[in-house]
């Protein structure tokens, strides 16, 4: 299991089931330069050990929006990830979860990029449903 941990987001890969989990402290702008900071280390991490499955906890972010400075750094990093799944669980902030997952379609869309996202309830259904999308991928 590999871990980054620290005061401004967790990260922790469990290699025996492909997934990564991601959470931001809520005290972290997405308007900031740490935050800009901890997108650059996830993505470098996501491709250094091949993560397919990532579950992202955003927590309820302490003001600031999807930038387009945010929204750039996706577009310059999801297209070379070998990302396939990625499963936002849901916070207090049902706009802010919702504005999340909208960009991530937008992208995938715009993109054609061969990823499934989703809102889910918690971590447990988020690794049941990348073990039903695992189950339907042709081998």
């Amino acid at each position: 299991m590999a871990e980054r941990d620290d005061k401004m987001m967790t990260m922790v890969y469990e290699e025996n089931t492909g997934i990564m989990s991601v959470k931001w402290s809520d005290e972290l702008s997405v308007e900031s330069g740490q935050f800009q900071e901890t997108m650059v280390s996830l993505f470098s991490t996501i491709v250094e050990k091949n993560v397919s499955n990532l579950i992202v906890d955003s927590g309820t972010p302490a003001g600031g929006v999807l930038t387009e400075e945010v929204i750039s750094r996706f577009i310059q990093h999801i297209p070379n990830t070998p990302l396939r799944n990625i499963a936002i669980l849901e916070s207090t902030d049902y706009l802010w979860d919702y504005n999340l997952l909208q960009v991530i379609k937008l992208l995938i869309s715009n993109y054609d990029l061969p990823i499934a996202v989703e809102l889910m309830k918690g971590s447990a259904a988020a690794a049941k449903w990348f073990a039903s999308m695992a189950a339907n991928q042709p081998h």
